[in-house]
């Protein structure tokens, strides 16, 4: 685990030039061979080493510390300290079925405090490079957890802009050409079933 890590989840003001390290670390996981499109088992964190890191960058590699001063004590209100770090390493390896696992138990433990926006940058940057994943999504609960997510922001952050609603619907769409029903439940619910996406949207 990288030792400046402590000093997001431990310090009451964070030293200067530890997110800038961070960001180091986050390049070195995105430039590991284990991610190349392509390779022998890509994408799989077979290495203890690496998947540790992840979890560290991910902020998930502590469950519950109640003395920490952020995250792990159970208050996500500063998340977005982090965001960029998490942007990153997710839009680049994110369909990683490993990496896309350790993700949705972020914004699992973060609730309904997880950026709805950021959310959907990061989760439609992963569904557009799902064809790295060779299939390894399937017999998963990826699909179902990701719809999971979107529906607990969508309550969470209701009546939702037009934009966060198309950028949502267009995660319903991808996880639907996976098989997943309840994307295609949850099209139907109020929230989603007057949205339309706009045919600029639809061909990006």
């Amino acid at each position: 685990m990288p030792r400046n890590l402590h000093h997001i989840l431990d310090s009451a003001e964070i030293p200067p030039g530890t997110l800038e390290i961070l960001a180091v670390c986050v390049d070195r996981v995105v430039s590991d061979p284990t991610f190349r499109s392509g390779g022998y088992r890509a994408g799989e964190l077979s290495g203890r080493e690496l998947s540790q890191l992840v979890d560290a960058l991910l902020m998930v590699a502590i469950k519950q510390a109640n003395g920490a001063a952020r995250f792990v004590n159970g208050d996500w209100s500063e998340i977005g300290i982090v965001m960029p770090l998490v942007t990153r390493l997710i839009s680049a390896v994110g369909w990683s079925a490993d990496v896309m696992s350790k993700f949705l138990l972020l914004c699992e433990r973060a609730g309904a405090a997880y950026p709805l926006d950021d959310f959907i940058v990061q989760t439609n940057a992963v569904l557009a490079k799902i064809e790295n994943a060779k299939g390894n999504w399937v017999g998963t609960s990826l699909a179902a957890r990701t719809a999971g997510t979107v529906q607990r922001l969508a309550d969470a952050n209701f009546p939702l802009r037009a934009d966060q609603a198309q950028g949502l619907l267009r995660i319903l769409d991808a996880l639907i050409d996976l098989g997943d029903r309840r994307s295609a439940a949850l099209e139907q619910t109020e929230v989603f079933k007057s949205v339309q996406i706009p045919v600029s949207a639809m061909a990006q």
